[in-house]
């Protein structure tokens, strides 16, 4: 025999709950169901209504009559069914409310951020490119190469005269000694030690029977220095004249 004063475990109340339910569920049958509270009493019941008190519940009732206790229980699983998708339902609704907070909060951040970025790649601010001078257009001059004509065979090199340009962005428009056609020509400018300082091709075109060509020039950092331009016709060999830059 079991000592009474030994602590029970709870295992054994566990399995005093649970003989007790399966007896509750068949144990009691009642076909004419004598003595039943009705359905809203016993939803009341199962859904612990705080509006019925302890002695308003119809527990020895339910405990002695199977039908009533296997819908009791009924009750109960929906109302779990219930409040678990509602706890569910309820975690959605704020998951996407933060989701939305979210991304509400990214796109202003994104908005603040991007004209910081954009004024960052482009190396400097609206007011920055509002103040920068525009751009200086070149200089535009005449160098008329008919006295640079060879005469009785001297090359030009000898003819005693010099081409001067300034030191700035030029754009020279060149009148052609007597003799050149209009075509594609080879411009280039060569420093006293043979660098070139520009090579570059230009189309001639004739009006009033001189043929003229142009050419950009930036000597803005060749001051006092002296040049050789040289001038090739469409098939022919070259034609050089002196330049000094002063």
């Amino acid at each position: 025999m079991a000592d009474s004063n030994q602590p029970v475990s709870s295992k054994q109340v566990r399995d005093v709950v649970t003989l007790g339910r399966k007896c509750s569920k068949t144990a009691y049958p009642n076909p004419s169901r004598e003595g039943c509270p009705n359905l809203s009493t016993l939803r009341a019941m199962a859904y612990r209504d705080r509006r019925l008190s302890l002695t308003d519940l119809p527990l020895s009732h339910v405990v002695s009559c199977s039908p009533c206790f296997q819908q009791y229980l009924r009750l109960r699983r929906t109302l779990v069914l219930v409040r678990g998708l509602q706890v569910t339902a309820a975690s959605l609704v704020v998951l996407g409310v933060l989701f939305a907070a979210v991304r509400v909060f990214q796109d202003r951040a994104g908005r603040r951020v991007a004209p910081t970025i954009s004024q960052k790649h482009a190396g400097q601010s609206p007011q920055t490119a509002v103040q920068q001078p525009p751009p200086i257009a070149p200089l535009a001059i005449s160098v008329n190469l008919a006295s640079f004509s060879p005469t009785r065979g001297e090359d030009a090199r000898h003819a005693g005269n010099r081409i001067h340009l300034p030191p700035k962005l030029l754009r020279v428009r060149f009148l052609l000694p007597v003799g050149m056609e209009t075509g594609e020509y080879t411009l280039r400018l060569e420093d006293s030690t043979g660098a070139v300082f520009a090579d570059t091709r230009a189309i001639g075109r004739s009006s009033d029977g001189i043929t003229s060509l142009e050419m950009d020039f930036d000597l803005g950092a060749a001051s006092r220095r002296r040049f050789t331009l040289m001038i090739q016709p469409p098939g022919l060999s070259w034609r050089k004249f002196p330049v000094v830059v002063e």
